[in-house]
């Protein structure tokens, strides 16, 4: 019986070198083909560029669609002007057209980086204009002065300033809306 539980012993203690002599880490054997790897690199690298590349394509065209935006809306705002020239009441075009020059700045505020937190403030009372006329010249002038802005600007750049005027040109727009 000693015999047997000798050899049981011995059996165990070889099955554990076994294991610690396989669990030991060894280097990884080399790629069986190098010119495999290269390639595998380079495609990689590639593909990076590539991306790297439509990112930029996408932001190049998401910034002159927003210079267009704010032509778009300065084009509006002279409109508004003139219409408002006339002394009447603005139509339910203008008001529609007003809407839209209201969506189209907040569209170039949000490119911008910037949110409506301020948007439920009313307009400061330095800003209010006086009539209705001295409003919308007020609004063209602020629109102009913000597609300005956003040409001086880079793609790359975020303008405080125009984010600012964004904000105060939505709040002069809400109110001659209510106040036409």
């Amino acid at each position: 019986m000693t015999r047997l539980i000798q050899l049981g012993f011995i059996f165990i203690l070889a099955a554990f070198a076994a294991v610690s002599v396989s669990a030991q880490s060894s280097p990884p054997a080399p790629w069986p083909f190098p010119d495999s790897e290269r390639r595998r690199d380079e495609e990689s690298r590639f593909i990076k560029e590539m991306l790297a590349k439509q990112q930029s394509e996408r932001e190049k065209k998401e910034y002159r669609a927003m210079l267009e935006r704010g032509e778009r809306a300065l084009n509006i705002a002279l409109d508004l002007e003139k219409s408002a020239s006339t002394g009447r009441k603005l139509s339910v075009d203008e008001r529609k057209r007003l809407d839209e020059l209201t969506e189209l700045i907040a569209k170039i505020r949000d490119d911008l980086g910037g949110d409506d937190d301020l948007d439920k403030e009313p307009l400061p009372k330095k800003l209010r204009p006086r009539g209705v006329r001295e409003g919308f010249a007020a609004l063209t002038k602020s629109t102009a002065y913000l597609v300005d802005e956003l040409k001086r600007s880079t793609r790359y750049s975020i303008s405080i300033v125009a984010i600012e005027t964004s904000n105060d040109l939505i709040k002069l727009a809400r109110f001659l809306k209510l106040a036409n």
